[in-house]
């Protein structure tokens, strides 16, 4: 059998970390978020592209940009750090792009109908149209 390479000793180093770590701190890593995807049997390359997509392809918030060689990286890696709030908000709200969208065409019509309901409501007399602009 072969030795553990690099990355996959990381990997397995830092999988075994209690998930109370995880919940004290202000950013999370690619195992959190691997963690949370039910994708513990995902290897570090595949990770990292599924990641990438998501990032690219869904919404998911991209990583933090982290200083290499003097400049900044953006790419997620296996190193990568997230903010928890934004994670955990995609996580727990997450909707496909078009469902999403038909859920706020059906919040806009809803309002506009209630709104409509209470300015007649009101009556006719009540209501006056102010005019923007200057004066």
């Amino acid at each position: 059998m072969a030795p553990f390479t690099r990355t996959e000793a990381y990997v397995s180093l830092h999988s075994i970390l209690s998930p109370q770590a995880d919940a004290d701190a202000n950013t999370v890593g690619i195992l959190y978020i691997r963690r949370r995807l039910g994708a513990d049997d995902y290897k570090a390359r595949r990770l990292v592209n599924f990641v990438s997509l998501l990032v690219g392809e869904k919404g998911f918030p991209p990583p933090l940009p982290c200083l290499k060689a003097g400049k900044l990286e953006e790419a997620v890696t296996m190193k990568s750090q997230w903010l928890r709030h934004a994670v955990e908000a995609w996580l727990n709200d997450f909707l496909p792009p078009d469902n999403a969208m038909s859920v706020d065409r059906t919040a806009k019509a809803n309002a506009a109908h209630e709104m409509d309901e209470a300015a007649n409501s009101l009556g006719r007399r009540n209501l006056r149209v102010v005019a923007g602009g200057r004066s």
